[in-house]
């Protein structure tokens, strides 16, 4: 599977301990526990630009609100007649 159709961490998760059981296994062979390796690191390459994605958008929508809050701020200081600052 792409990593790419992984669109969620807790995807990524349930695949990454899919994996940790299949290495602990004596008899998976050398060759399948290492691409189960490169799959895991790959795995984890794309739980971090999910969780950073996700920071992102957190970061997005709270300066959004805060530039909302501003915006209103001075809104309702020129109803009251309070001259407002640049």
């Amino acid at each position: 599977m792409a990593l790419e159709s992984y669109d969620s961490f807790e995807s990524v998760k349930a695949r990454l301990d899919e994996i940790v059981d299949a290495v602990g296994d004596d008899n998976l062979a050398l060759d399948d526990a290492l691409a189960l390796y490169e799959e895991a690191v790959g795995l984890g390459l794309r739980a971090s630009d999910l969780l950073e994605d996700n920071i992102e958008a957190q970061h997005g929508a709270e300066d959004a609100d805060e530039e909302s809050d501003v915006s209103s701020d001075a809104e309702s200081a020129e109803e009251a007649g309070a001259p407002v600052s640049a």
